[in-house]
């Protein structure tokens, strides 16, 4: 079996040790241990109850047992959390985190590298780190200039943690940073959803999935909520929506959050290349039967004319999502956008290889609507499909 290289202390160690006692509290892991430095350091803070340290070189576990002897550190091999159970009040986390070098031995890469860009075992540790960190306790971790720090930041707000940067120290030819990291406030308010993990990010907001009472659920956290939240006032138009059988069903908001069903289906482009022409044109009335439902209540979606992010099939038929954009307007086009979209591009040309031809007149039919949104001249257009 390989033996990797046991990890003596160095800057980083010690930088990361003098954290370690600022902060440390309660019940403590400690991953990747090493020699046991940042064991001893916070079993010995009178803040301290216990310390649980772990790695996943048995070497490392076989010096530790024969040179530490406290009544507060039970150390035990892991890799990660793989036999790590219970919540912890402070995750300790000194990770190998230096890009991998082709050149390095192989004994000692192990010890060092993070992976091909220094931060892929930090993506790995924050994918499962919050199930077994407490909702009110801390992480305490350690990169380098070299590991991407931008990117690492962007893991944790995509994992649902805030952070801080409470130390840092220059050495040769890069930069060390100590961070503290916590459970987003908004995710810790959730109660009694499970498996949250990171969905999807856009420009003003992140999406987590999770379980509740035994159901999918998506759950979307506005990233900068100011004075107005784009978060809150897609769950007031989901209120009025909902009422039309129109988006994922909203389950429950606040003025940063919303909890509403996960919808599991895909997009209209993969639909349309394993679907035939009635299975398609079925989606298509759907999708123009919720355009107009939208257009009679002068609510205006903003992004009918390219959809296809915006439209979800599923077994019971056409989800829209995201409405964070909607607006109130005397004159709503979602009707004559999605006619648009219809006829033009790429899609169009995916129809009509399953035999669906839309007609440019419909375009004119589209404009008569547009002056008059009356059902007789909707249904006109529909009769085009």
């Amino acid at each position: 079996m390989e033996t990797i290289m046991l990890y003596e202390p160095r800057e980083d160690s010690y930088l990361l040790e003098k954290q370690v006692s600022r902060f440390a509290f309660g019940n403590v892991l400690d991953i990747g241990t090493g020699t046991g430095i940042q064991a001893l350091a916070a079993a010995n803070s009178r803040h301290v109850r216990s310390v649980q340290a772990v790695d996943i070189n048995p070497a490392s576990i076989d010096y530790c047992k024969k040179t530490i002897h406290h009544p507060k550190i039970l150390f035990k091999k892991s890799d990660l959390f793989d036999s790590v159970s219970n919540e912890f009040d402070t995750i300790i986390f000194n990770p190998p985190y230096l890009p991998s070098d082709p050149n390095e031995p192989q004994e000692s890469a192990l010890a060092t590298s993070g992976g091909k860009h220094g931060y892929e075992i930090m993506e790995r540790f924050f994918t499962q780190v919050k199930e077994y960190l407490d909702d009110n306790g801390m992480i305490l971790f350690l990169i380098s200039s070299l590991t991407n720090p931008v990117k690492v930041e962007s893991i944790m707000i995509d994992h649902g943690f805030t952070f801080k940067r409470v130390a840092k120290q220059k050495v040769s030819f890069e930069e060390l940073y100590v961070y503290t990291a916590e459970k987003n406030p908004i995710i810790k308010r959730l109660k009694g959803i499970k498996n949250i993990n990171f969905l999807a990010k856009g420009h003003r907001g992140i999406v987590y999935s999770g379980t509740y009472k035994g159901k999918d659920i998506a759950i979307k956290v506005d990233l900068n909520p100011g004075a107005v939240s784009r978060v809150d006032m897609e769950s007031r138009w989901l209120k009025i929506l909902n009422k039309k059988k129109i988006g994922p069903k909203m389950l429950h908001s606040g003025k940063d959050f919303l909890i509403m069903e996960y919808i599991d289906g895909e997009k209209l482009f993969d639909y349309v290349q394993h679907s035939n022409k009635n299975q398609i044109r079925h989606v298509i009335q759907d999708i123009f039967r919720q355009c107009y439902e939208m257009d009679l209540l002068q609510i205006n979606k903003e992004e009918m004319h390219h959809p296809v992010k915006h439209i979800l099939i599923t077994t019971d038929g056409a989800r829209m999502i995201d409405f964070e954009r909607c607006r109130k307007t005397l004159d709503p086009k979602n009707v004559t956008q999605f006619c648009q979209f219809l006829t033009s591009g790429s899609f169009a040309y995916g129809l009509e290889n399953k035999g669906l031809i839309i007609n440019k007149r419909i375009l004119k039919f589209a404009q008569k609507y547009k002056h008059d949104p009356s059902r007789k001249n909707f249904d006109t257009i529909l009769e085009e499909i």
